[in-house]
């Protein structure tokens, strides 16, 4: 008895996961972006390549920036490898974070290769519901912060995460990892 019940158990927790998988992939390719040029983002785009992500918003005082600028460097250490990467910057403030706001904040950063994309309302639930984003928005006018978690994502071709890294990397670790997943 306790082997069928452990059986079925495994069982649901197999298909659930599966089906979660599966369900990420349907969802992910109808979340809706922005580019800074304003267009909408094509969803192949996320097939493509393997993507770097982080979650932040262009008036982040410290964290947001030291990660921009570490995906910069780490393009930049990868040499010809970068190529096998697209760094995106996914903003969680889109009320604030206009799609021009984001392509004068990108500029600000050494890479070439970072895309910012602002997602619509919906996009942005579901997406913190995948990633487990925990974000707060403090204080009130135009001078608010987002306190949010701080990590970034290697995702493959299909979306799925291949690695999750601190916010906080140093651009010489990201660069050594990123050759590592590209050598796969």
């Amino acid at each position: 008895m306790i082997r069928l019940i452990c059986f079925i158990f495994i069982f649901f927790i197999s298909f659930g996961c599966q089906s979660k998988n599966e369900l990420n992939q349907e969802v992910w390719n109808r979340l809706g972006f922005v580019l800074p040029n304003g267009l909408s983002l094509n969803p192949q785009f996320w097939s493509e390549k393997k993507s770097v992500l982080y979650f932040g918003f262009s008036h982040c005082p410290d964290m947001c920036p030291l990660t921009l600028t570490n995906f910069g460097r780490a393009s930049l250490i990868l040499g010809e490898r970068a190529k096998d990467f697209q760094f995106v910057f996914i903003t969680l403030d889109p009320e604030r974070d206009s799609p021009t706001t984001l392509e004068k904040y990108v500029k600000n950063f050494p890479s070439k290769n970072l895309t910012a994309l602002s997602p619509n309302v919906e996009s942005l639930e579901t997406l913190t519901k995948i990633f487990g984003i925990v974000k707060e928005k403090v204080g009130e006018g135009n001078s608010y912060r987002i306190d949010h978690s701080n990590f970034i994502y290697v995702l493959d071709q299909n979306q799925k995460t291949i690695k999750t890294f601190p916010g906080g990397v140093s651009a010489n670790a990201l660069a050594t990892e990123l050759r590592k997943i590209s050598e796969l």
